[in-house]
């Protein structure tokens, strides 16, 4: 006997996990019971969104995650940064200069220690793909800025908020 096209069993079949039951078996209602034997019903996948926890490191990280010179430098960065604010000034560096500095001495400070950080380099701070800042990003928990072409910009001072409310893994 030849076997017949069924069109819907077909298209039927381009979405399911599963074989379809064909018009055949939909028509005398033996799709439930085919061959004597009961059938499942298809499964439906999960179709919620939720952001993806990050993966631990493979290997233990050491317990120094700041490089020891960089630590010394950082314990003295208070300090320096205080003196640079209060004690120095563009009065003099403005006069071997013919154009006026593009932003003052405290929006220069500023920019230096709270830098502006792509989506890339976001991810990498906080261990997770683009995709998973992204979706932070969407649900409000991380703040961020776009530029002028529509990309998302990010503060250090905003990650360290956000890990500090959310911790390493956010729990939705």
């Amino acid at each position: 006997m030849k076997k017949t096209f069924d069109p819907f069993a077909y298209i039927e079949s381009a979405f399911l996990d599963v074989e379809a039951p064909s018009a055949e078996q939909h028509d005398d209602g033996s799709a439930s019971q085919a061959n004597g034997k009961k059938t499942r019903k298809p499964r439906r996948r999960r179709t919620e969104l939720s952001a993806p926890r990050p993966r631990m490191a493979d290997q233990p990280v050491d317990d120094l995650a700041v490089d020891p010179s960089l630590q010394e430098i950082w314990t003295k960065v208070p300090k320096s940064i205080e003196f640079l604010c209060k004690f120095f000034s563009d009065d003099v560096t403005a006069n071997y200069y013919r154009r006026n500095f593009k932003e003052t001495r405290q929006d220069l400070i500023r920019r230096l220690l709270d830098p502006e950080l792509t989506l890339e380099e976001t991810a990498r701070l906080l261990g997770v793909c683009p995709a998973t800042v992204r979706r932070y990003t969407n649900k409000g928990w991380l703040l961020h800025h776009r530029t002028k072409g529509g990309q998302r910009r990010f503060r250090l001072s905003s990650i360290v908020r956000f890990v500090e409310e959310h911790g390493r893994f956010p729990v939705e």
